[in-house]
């Protein structure tokens, strides 16, 4: 299998992630009503993961039209996706906190530093100090952050269905 068949598959799992991801939570609305400040956050936070892992997967194939060697485009498609994500994990935690309004948990943090290290594995990739940067770091990177997405995206439903059911008579409906 060559990279970019394999990027390319893990852009339309993204694509089809992001869909899936926003389509529960607004059909979640349909029992409840209107779209709260926390559903349009936690929409825009599996929305941002998802398409930086779109973006960055569709980066390698683009380059790989240009004159640049593969070393090239391993070291710069893996510093442009580390940026967004570093900044990503590194701002969550304190935008989390200002929209729910309280302390954001300790499991929160795990997923940061999940994130973090997928972004420092990128930093490296890019840097070429520990290895030479290649497409599997780059490729398992961009994976990883896929699959936090999905787990973070788990533990949203779970706290959206815990505050629907405290708002409710406690029947599922």
């Amino acid at each position: 299998m060559t990279p970019n068949t394999y990027l390319l598959a893990l852009a339309a799992l993204a694509v089809s992630f992001v869909g899936f991801s926003t389509l529960v939570i607004t059909l979640r609305q349909t029992a409840g009503g209107a779209l709260s400040l926390l559903d349009a956050f936690l929409m825009r936070t599996f929305i941002q993961l998802g398409f930086l892992v779109v973006a960055g997967a569709l980066l390698p194939p683009l380059l790989s039209l240009s004159p640049l060697e593969a070393a090239q485009i391993w070291r710069l498609a893996s510093l442009a996706v580390s940026v967004p994500a570093l900044f990503f994990a590194i701002t969550y935690p304190s935008r989390r906190q200002f929209v729910f309004g309280k302390r954001t948990p300790t499991s929160i943090y795990t997923d940061v530093a999940v994130l973090s290290g997928a972004g420092l594995l990128l930093v490296l990739n890019a840097s070429g100090l520990v290895f030479a940067p290649g497409a599997f770091v780059f490729a398992a990177s961009l994976t990883l952050i896929l699959c936090l997405s999905g787990w973070a995206y788990l533990q949203a439903l779970t706290l959206l269905l815990r505050e629907h059911l405290s708002h409710s008579d406690g029947r599922v409906e």
